[in-house]
Formats: C-alpha cells, structure tokens, sequence
C-alpha cells in the first residue's frame, strides 16, 4: 500500500515538471520523438537479431505460448525481484526457508484465515491481481489469455514465492484474479480513453490508471521520461555533443554532477563495521534520473532501502533486516556552460517516508553519517546545492557545494533542527580502450554546525572507483572513513552499482 501511494505521488509531481524547457505540451505525450540528430552526434546502432534478418516492427509482435511463457517467466521474475527488493525480514520471509518446508507448503491444502489485514486482502491484492492482466494486456494478449495470466501469477506468488516461507493464503489465491481482472479491464478502458485526451491531468491518471504503460509500449520494454514524454531504451542510443559529456562526467557517486544524464540505477553497498558493532549495514537504494532533451536540465529520485546484518548495540542484538528510507526528489538546471567547464544549481527535498524503525534499524544506519538525512526516521530535509565540472581531453574534475536543512531531526541528537555543509571533490580519467572505463577517486566532506554531541560534526572520506560502459554502466568503488566519528565505526563501504542510460 505505501510502495502504491509513493508511486501515485511521484507521478502527480512529475505532472507538474513542463516537458521541456521551450514547449508546454503534455508531460505524457503519446507519441513524441526525440529531437532529430546533430552533424556530431555518435549514434550506437541497434544490434541485429543473430540471424541477420532486419528486426521486426515492434506493434506486430505476434502473441502466441511461446511468446506467452515468455511473458509468465518474465513476470514471476519481476515478482521475485521486487519481494527481494521490498521485503524488511528477508532471513524470515526469504532466505531462511528450505526445499523441505517449501515442500510441505506446496503439498498442503491453503489456509483460510492468513492473518492479513482488510486493506492487505482486499485492496493490495485485487490492485496486483490487477497488475498481473495489464502487464499481459500490454505485452500484447488477449483478454482471456491475460485473465488466466492473473490467476496463474496468483498461483505462482502463493505457491512458488511466498510458499518459500509459509502456507499459501486461500483468499488470496481467489481474490486476487477475481477482483483484479475485472478491476483491470475497467482500469484499462479508462486508461485508453483518458490518453485520448487534451489534458496533461488527463494524461497523468492515465499511467495512474494503467501503471504498465510507465514501462511497456507496443509490447515492447523501456521506460516514459515523464520530463520529455519520450520512451527510452527502444531504438538508437545517441550519444550527442552535450550528452556525450554527461556520460563522461557520470563518475561521482556521492554527489551530483553539473550535467544531467538519463539514466535508471541500483547500488549494492555493504559497509563494513567496526568489531565491536558487529556486521554490517547493507544498503540497496534505486536511482532514476530524467533529463530535458537538451540535457540541460533534469529531475532525478532515489529510493532508499537499508538495514542491517548481525549489528550489535552495546549488548543488544539488532534484529536482521531492512527499512525503507527517506524518498528523495531532486532538480538541477545548468547554469553556465564553454567548451571545457560546466555549472549548474540544484535543489532536493527529502521527504518523511520512513514509516516505522519499530527494530531499531534506521537509528543503526545513520550511525554512518553520510546519508543520515536519507535514513532518519521521520525527518524531512531541503537541500540547495551547486556543482561544477572542468575538462582537457580525458582528464576531468568536479566538485560541489550545498547544505542541508533537516527538520524533525530529533532521533538524531534530540534537537528538533540541524544544518550541515557538504564540500565534494572528484578527478576522473576516461581511459581509451574497449569497455569506456573511467578511473576516478572523490573526496566527500560533512560538517553539521549544530552538532553537540561526542566525537566533532564533520566526517571526511576518500572513495577511488571505476565503473565501466557507456549505455550499460556497471562500476565498483571503496569509499574509506578518513576523520570524524563515522571512522570510528565503520572500516568501508564497499559499493557495487548498475546503471542503465538513455
């Protein structure tokens, strides 16, 4: 229910991004193209089908089993990936089962009485019930087809996902398509009459209508750039002049750089504590960043997801597992730009989405204090920045300047405000061999002046990386604490992060 309400939010905020800095047209347009290419362009050819053959127009892809299979495999898939990704008690719900008790699970009759709430039993699941036909719908089924795809993702989930852990649920195995397929195809018949419409409102409760259109476009996979209404990741990936240098200034990891990037990303942190704390924090936040067409400007979110993994505090054992963070949504615009320099302001606002630390987790992570604002429970933070870049062949640096204004911060130090500085600095190499790498190292500073407690407001720390690729961009950093309190907790934070680029 939260993940549905934050989802709703972000569309309706987007709707109130223009769709580009010139033009007033509808954020959602249904058919908008890219601005054609320039003279110096670079343009990445799609890559043919192995046989050679020249690939096929995506609106006739012919629904049939094969491609249906293809389809029910691809969505368990996506079900597994998000229970992954959302789940707090992962050991419990997830890792901790066995082929034994999946076993009994699968050979035992349902149970009736699951112990779910009204809203989990009859709203969550009708609305994923509802997910599951107009996933189908969109991949080009028929109403039919996509009707028995809702009650066979239904029963994949209960049996083959959640029967990891525990019985299948009943009434979950019933209500789930026969509330969610009608539910669906109304939903899918308001969608289609309201993209019609000349309306940007119209328009966004459209993607609200039927979510799947964020994500499929004539049974094709990609992504709506809800600044440009155009849908990335089908066709040529062009790369031009102003583009070409985002992509090459897309080493920081702790701060923004002055050029906007389209990109969709997930980062993998483990970070490292002392003995005495025990383990680790583990941290998975996911990145999506959309620019204007110019790429001179751009909003951009993160998703935070974080927890902990055999933390102790004092003699308390923390319990394993993960809390959702602070949603975070952001702007920045350039500001000036030569051939050799860039800078641009930002703006992001933190907003109170960490809705419980009923296990004491949150309040571990921010003990790593170069995210605390992203993780404090309850708290709400506006940050302004500026940043800039300079280059000379393949050689660049970067650097930054903002603040932080947090709000509700009590269950940091007990004070109802605090207000911290952030200072960034990054040197990258953009070595010319097959794989695009770039080397860099960045030093990342944080001085909160109201800090009052032990061990001094500022926390310094050097991370040196590499990440690799231009439209598919994996990349691996050591970020080392250097001064402050957070080195005396913590040895590293090992980060492992994927990016996808448009």
């Amino acid at each position: 229910m939260r993940a549905t309400i934050v989802c709703t939010a972000l569309l309706m905020l987007f709707q109130l991004v223009p769709a580009s800095a010139e033009d007033n047209s509808y954020m959602f347009a249904a058919g908008e193209s890219a601005a054609p290419h320039e003279p110096d362009d670079v343009v990445l050819p799609v890559e043919p089908p192995p046989d050679g053959k020249p690939a096929p127009n995506p609106s006739l892809r012919p629904p049939g089993f094969k491609t249906y299979m293809e389809d029910t495999a691809i969505w368990y898939g996506a079900q597994w990936a998000a229970r992954l990704w959302w789940v707090r008690d992962k050991n419990l719900k997830i890792f901790d089962g066995s082929f034994h008790t999946f076993w009994d699970n699968l050979t035992s009759e349902p149970i009736w009485n699951d112990g779910d709430d009204f809203v989990v039993n009859w709203v969550l699941h009708p609305f994923f019930g509802m997910l599951h036909y107009q996933f189908y719908r969109a991949r080009g089924h028929s109403v039919w087809a996509s009707a028995l795809g809702s009650v066979i993702q239904s029963t994949l989930f209960e049996y083959g996902i959640e029967g990891w852990a525990v019985r299948p649920s009943g009434i979950d195995l019933i209500v789930t398509p026969a509330l969610g397929v009608p539910l669906g195809w109304t939903m899918e018949q308001l969608s289609d009459w309201l993209i019609e419409q000349d309306s940007k409102a119209a328009h966004v409760a459209a993607y609200v209508a039927n979510p799947t259109r964020i994500f499929v476009r004539d049974t094709h996979f990609g992504l709506i750039n809800p600044v440009t209404g155009s849908f990335q990741y089908q066709g040529q990936f062009t790369i031009s002049t102003t583009k070409g240098k985002s992509l090459e200034l897309a080493y920081p990891h702790f701060f923004e750089g002055p050029l906007p990037l389209g990109r969709i990303g997930i980062d993998f942190e483990i970070i490292k504590l002392k003995e005495r704390l025990g383990g680790e924090f583990i941290l998975y936040p996911m990145r999506f960043e959309f620019p204007s067409e110019s790429n001179y400007w751009g909003v951009y979110m993160d998703i935070p997801y974080g927890g902990t993994n055999n933390v102790k505090d004092g003699d308390t054992e923390i319990r394993d597992g993960f809390e959702f963070g602070n949603l975070m949504v952001g702007v920045k615009t350039l500001a000036a730009k030569s051939k050799n320099f860039a800078i641009s302001a930002g703006l992001e606002a933190y907003f109170p989405t960490s809705f419980t630390d009923d296990q004491n987790r949150l309040q571990q992570i921010i003990k790593y204090r170069r995210d605390f604002q992203m993780y404090l429970y309850k708290a709400a933070t506006v940050s302004p920045y500026l940043t800039a870049g300079a280059w000379e062949g393949p050689f660049s640096i970067q650097g930054a300047l903002g603040t932080d204004f947090i709000f509700n911060a009590d269950h940091f130090e007990g004070q109802d405000f605090e207000f911290r500085i952030n200072y960034h600095a990054a040197a990258g190499l953009d070595v010319p061999m097959v794989g695009s790498p770039i080397v860099y190292c960045e030093f990342d500073g944080y001085s909160i002046t109201t800090y009052d407690g032990a061990g001094g407001g500022t926390d310094l720390f050097l991370t040196p990386g590499i990440r690799f690729g231009k439209k598919y961009s994996p990349g691996f950093s050591a970020q080392l604490p250097v001064y402050g309190p957070t080195k005396d907790i913590a040895d590293a934070d090992f980060v492992f992060d994927f990016q996808l680029r448009f």
